[in-house]
């Protein structure tokens, strides 16, 4: 969609008009539309996975997280008052995770590669290891083989 029909969203509309908005969870914390006072939440969102045996980044339909669904009901009511409607059943919810899983988790990771070899912080492998929430060994390793491949790094991991 274009920028100047992305901008729409904010123009208040004409009376008796209701305003429906589509978003992805972007619309979560980013945005503020002042006179959404509906929001139906569906209680699903695409999420990057990262599937480290396959080497494969995939985007996918999941479940949200607890977190995301107070923030998705946050969206109605900002200014005035509003309502949020889930669409799924209460035992949906209680199984959701509390929290999204981390990003260094589900997504390939070369770009964080480049950034510790850019930053001069040693060797990927030992400083990712550090990491509150380590990724898994084999994404660290086809990380760093696909950027020795491309010419990126070179066979000690030194950046080309």
């Amino acid at each position: 969609m274009a920028s100047s029909e992305q901008r729409l969203i904010f123009d208040k509309p004409e009376d008796g008009v209701r305003k429906i908005v589509l978003a992805t969870n972007i619309a979560e914390t980013s945005i503020t539309i002042d006179d959404v006072v509906f929001v139906i939440d569906c209680g699903k969102a695409k999420e990057t996975s990262y599937d480290a045996l396959n080497n494969t980044p995939r985007l996918l339909p999941s479940w949200i997280s607890k977190v995301s669904a107070r923030q998705r009901r946050g969206r109605a009511g900002r200014v005035q008052p509003g309502e949020c409607y889930h669409l799924y059943p209460r035992c949906v919810y209680d199984a959701f995770a509390d929290y999204q899983l981390p990003e260094i988790l589900r997504t390939p990771l070369q770009s964080l590669c480049l950034q510790i070899k850019s930053l001069k912080l040693g060797s990927i492998s030992e400083f990712l290891t550090r990491a509150l929430q380590s990724p898994e060994l084999l994404a660290v390793q086809n990380a760093v083989e696909y950027l020795k491949i491309i010419g990126a790094l070179d066979e000690n991991e030194n950046l080309t």
